[in-house]
């Protein structure tokens, strides 16, 4: 079995003018490049229709996310605890060789939102055009699958902040990393405290544990 959980999280700004404020966590984690079949097809086929579907199958893949329940009341420099044994946000029957992991917090002016509307609005004909052009460019690279797993988690990444955007609802942390077994977890088991997230503005602890 193997468990990704997460620990703890610390915002030092709630992005709220005055006061406390709601913040909203996403998590998606994405196994590596077994997990992303469609995109080996992708650059097997030169039919631009298929291409899109199979952006749009990844796409899909990158968003089975895990939506936290909305957090109420969280003030600036306030750490967030997820009981004394943490929250498990991935499992897996087998130890992944490589592992992709995104965690998004937002400062929320809204209720939590479906997540079947929340990938309408991400999945549409603008971008996954985009996507498909900026996963085509990576064709000649030595392993092309692997950099358009990056790629592909980064452009939703930022979709999630335009339309989270639009909303009024302001990013308040964006934790982006990728963990492979041999270097990171080769004996099933990692543990790590406040990793500054790439805005700056939010610590995460968080606990890898798996084993045969």
């Amino acid at each position: 079995m193997f468990y990704l959980r997460l620990n703890k999280v610390k915002i030092l700004n709630n992005r709220e003018l005055l006061g406390k404020g709601e913040i909203q966590l996403i998590s998606f984690v994405n196994p590596g490049e077994s997990d992303f079949p469609m995109l080996n097809d992708f650059y097997y086929t030169n039919d631009e229709n298929q291409k899109k579907e199979l952006v749009k199958q990844a796409v899909n893949q990158v968003l089975s996310s895990r939506v936290l329940p909305e957090i109420q009341k969280i003030k600036d420099n306030q750490t967030i605890y997820f009981g004394d044994t943490g929250y498990i946000l991935f499992k897996s029957k087998t130890i992944p060789a490589d592992l992709n992991w995104m965690l998004l917090a937002f400062e929320s002016d809204r209720r939590t939102r479906d997540n079947a509307k929340l990938i309408g609005k991400i999945v549409t004909d603008k971008n996954i055009t985009s996507i498909v052009g900026a996963i085509a460019s990576l064709a000649s690279l030595s392993n092309p699958v692997s950099a358009a797993i990056t790629t592909l988690s980064s452009i939703v990444a930022g979709a999630l902040v335009e339309v989270f955007g639009q909303d009024k609802d302001d990013q308040v942390g964006l934790f982006l990393t990728s963990f492979i077994e041999k270097e990171h977890y080769p004996n099933g088991k990692r543990d790590k405290e406040d990793v500054m997230d790439s805005t700056g503005n939010m610590f995460v602890d968080y606990t890898i544990f798996g084993y045969q």
